[in-house]
């Protein structure tokens, strides 16, 4: 496949700001890649970057493309030639620290910037680190020597590929962590993306009973949580409250797995350990970077719970969402709810984030023909 000179790409320049630029392309090392993004799903910490200015950088970790150049040393690492189709991770893990040799990756301190000042990831590392094509708002991107990638059949849709993460997040938290299986009760707080692969994964499981709460606005979000398989969906703040309404559901029962997709904080994190059965799991993934005020912790000791903080997901969950989403189950093409060009990536970002008129549960930017 030959190679442009150039790309174009969707820069972040400042707070709220992105403008198209042409940018080189790197020449490919033995060790490492260089792919050609067919699409790029729009997380929501891309909404969180986005009302930042952190320096100019190309987002978008969610990507799916087709290896347009390769390095012999990157290509028997990572079992990949030119011309096939993959799914990436974010991570970019350094494969020797305690974290890595145990496959907890995620949790390397060199693919961490929470830990490590200056550690890459991929959709957020500046483009002042060469080669600066670290996003996948961009034609091309560079596959750094510690990619992480997954392989991707020839007919699976680039847009469903792109939700790959988001629905390897809903298995991570719900069946690995949650520990959902063929019987299990589990409720579900908050219906966006991330929430509703915890639906799938926990269906898939199969649990006996998944309920999915939202807010009023989230009408859509909810009908597609029920196609998706969803038992019950409940809209809160228009009853007697969170627990009373889930045991009324329950004939009196109370879910065991409780998944807080959403605040994460004061306003859902009370409810859930509320509504918990006793020796139940309550799974926080939601991210609130502050002492939580309130935290009743006799729920925790009272009810004999275990509440466990996630992030991400394992390499096991990603294959695990590919091969799901290639089976294109009921209601998974709902999910993809919006598509732009790369002269359009200000739109998905603030879809994303509830900006626009109209309900966007996953958007999808797939780079195509140049604007």
């Amino acid at each position: 496949m030959s190679l442009p000179a150039t790309t174009l790409a969707s820069v972040q320049t400042g707070r709220r700001r992105l403008e198209l630029r042409e940018l080189p392309v790197p020449p490919v090392g033995p060790d490492s890649g260089l792919l050609k993004v067919e699409a790029t799903g729009v997380c929501g910490s891309d909404f969180g970057f986005y009302e930042q200015d952190l320096g100019p950088r190309i987002l978008g970790h969610e990507v799916v493309g087709t290896v347009a150049a390769l390095g012999a040393t990157a290509a028997d690492r990572w079992g990949l030639r030119e011309g096939d189709r993959v799914v990436l991770e974010e991570y970019l893990p350094c494969g020797h620290c305690s974290f890595c040799r145990s496959s907890e990756y995620r949790l390397c301190p060199a693919g961490d910037p929470s830990l490590t000042p200056g550690a890459l990831r991929y959709g957020r590392t500046g483009l002042d680190v060469p080669p600066g094509l670290w996003g996948g708002y961009s034609e091309y991107m560079y596959l750094h020597p510690r990619t992480v990638a997954h392989k991707l059949g020839p007919d699976v849709p680039a847009a469903l590929a792109s939700m790959a993460l988001p629905v390897a997040n809903g298995y991570e938290w719900a069946v690995r962590e949650g520990g959902a299986a063929p019987g299990s009760v589990v409720l579900v707080i908050g219906p966006g993306q991330q929430g509703l692969g915890c639906v799938i994964a926990a269906k898939q499981a199969g649990a006996a009973c998944v309920i999915v709460t939202g807010l009023p606005r989230d009408a859509g979000r909810l009908a597609v949580a029920r196609q998706l398989g969803a038992d019950h969906t409940l809209v809160a703040g228009d009853g007697p409250g969170l627990a009373a309404e889930v045991t009324e559901l329950l004939g009196g029962e109370r879910p065991g797995i409780v998944i807080d997709t959403a605040a994460g904080s004061e306003a859902t994190l009370p409810g859930a350990l509320d509504v918990v059965a006793k020796r139940g799991v309550v799974v926080v993934p939601a991210w609130v970077p502050r002492p939580l005020r309130e935290l009743d912790f006799y729920q925790i000791t009272r009810k004999y719970l275990t509440v466990k903080g996630v992030r991400g997901h394992s390499y096991h969950a990603v294959e695990w969402a590919i091969g799901l989403i290639a089976g294109a189950p009921a209601g998974i093409r709902a999910m993809s709810s919006l598509e732009v060009g790369l002269a359009d990536v200000d739109a998905a970002i603030r879809g994303t984030g509830g900006e626009l008129g109209q309900p966007v549960i996953h958007a999808t930017v797939t780079p195509g023909s140049r604007p």
